[in-house]
């Protein structure tokens, strides 16, 4: 058992994991993040399903290694005692390792019923420096006299930590040399430990770039410019546009399953239409996405990004020049691209018919529903276009 808050687990963590394993011959380990850890603050904790998940990712690169819930899945305080009585269940006639840092194996004493502890599993720890190893051995022998097995590890440990890797990703430095690859594409992806009050694009493009591939993230680009460009073109906010336009795709190559898993726990409303339309999801979850978890909270910017595929009536300016620039961004080259274009510098209405009509009859042609939005849109538009 190696329990912490492993918020976010490291590539320390995963050198004292590899180093156990391998001396102590192991037939498992077993990564389980805590709930609620007893003595510290859960301040700055990320949600215990992306502790989960990184642990996975990371026990991925070493052997005989796994992340466990079983933490998670009781509620208040995580107690050693309590995961130890539980992992005897689990495991029956299994001898039992509990690996800790050094910080937690000078305060065992303190922990809820050590002696219990002490019964129960083999106490390992690592030095976290070389000055470390007398003091962590003069406790190995004091828990001895109280009956406890211990396994200090003389090794030399890898000088990073959590919170370094926390402040790191608030500052924009580098975490290549600190988490596992597949850990560090997971906390881009899911936006963790960032300061949602500031607006960063190289930010934001390193969230694009963890959730999309090559291809999506050029087009990201080139449609955030040309929505620049045509809102300075007709009088809307080129910082909305900009940021509605380089995060419009942001869920687009997430798997539909977890779309819509992600929809049903953020309680988004579906029509049935909607529901059984998997390719209306990324706009509904990328608007979702961008204001729950990226903590963008102009609604301008969340309803460009909610209905840049099928429009609505009373879009706004911003609106439609997300919804036109995803047409005719920079890399498109359909057959009609060059009328849209030329239509775009025309007139935005000119252009949102034309993408409509073009849109609602492919779907037609393949009999398939048609979201009302887009309908509606269509309508508004053409009435628009009749009476200007």
């Amino acid at each position: 058992m190696y329990g912490g808050s492993f918020n976010p687990i490291h590539n320390a963590h995963t050198a004292i994991a590899s180093m156990f394993v391998k001396k102590l011959k192991l037939d498992k380990l077993l990564f389980i993040p805590t709930a609620s850890a007893p003595h510290k603050s859960d301040s700055g904790v990320v949600d215990g399903k992306h502790r989960l998940e990184m642990c996975r990712l990371a026990a991925k690169n070493i052997k005989k290694s796994e992340a466990c819930d079983i933490e998670l899945n009781r509620s208040g305080k995580s107690y050693t005692i309590d995961t130890l009585c539980e992992l005897e269940r689990l495991y029956p006639d299994s001898e039992l390792y509990l690996i800790m840092g050094a910080d937690m194996f000078t305060t065992l004493l303190e922990w809820k019923q050590p002696e219990e502890i002490f019964k129960k599993a083999v106490l390992c720890t690592v030095p976290r420096n070389d000055d470390d190893i007398t003091v962590l051995s003069e406790y190995a022998e004091k828990y001895k006299a109280m009956g406890a097995q211990t396994c200090v590890l003389d090794m030399k440990l890898i000088d990073i930590s959590s919170t370094a890797v926390r402040q790191n990703i608030k500052d924009d430095k580098s975490i290549s040399k600190l988490v596992c690859g597949d850990v560090a594409k997971y906390i881009y992806a899911n936006y963790l430990y960032m300061n949602i009050s500031e607006i960063n694009y190289d930010r934001f493009k390193k969230v694009l770039r963890s959730r999309m591939g090559e291809k999506r993230f050029i087009h990201s680009c080139n449609v955030s410019e040309e929505a620049v460009r045509l809102a300075k073109k007709y009088g809307a906010d080129e910082e909305k546009a900009r940021l509605a336009g380089i995060l419009h795709d942001v869920t687009k190559e997430t798997p539909q399953s977890a779309q819509l898993e992600f929809m049903d726990e953020h309680e988004v409303p579906l029509t049935a239409l909607e529901r059984s339309s998997p390719k209306l999801w990324h706009a509904i979850s990328g608007s979702v996405f961008v204001r729950d978890v990226m903590g963008i909270t102009d609604e301008d910017v969340i309803n460009a990004i909610r209905y840049h595929t099928s429009g609505r009536a009373g879009m706004s300016v911003l609106e439609k020049c997300i919804f036109i620039a995803d047409f005719t961004s920079a890399e498109r080259n359909y057959d009609d691209v060059e009328v849209m274009r030329a239509l775009a510098d025309k007139s935005l209405e000119e252009a949102m018919r034309y993408g409509l009509a073009f849109s609602i009859s492919e779907l037609a042609l393949k009999n398939a529903a048609i979201d009302p939005n887009a309908l509606e849109c269509y309508n508004e538009v053409v009435l628009q276009l009749r009476t200007s």
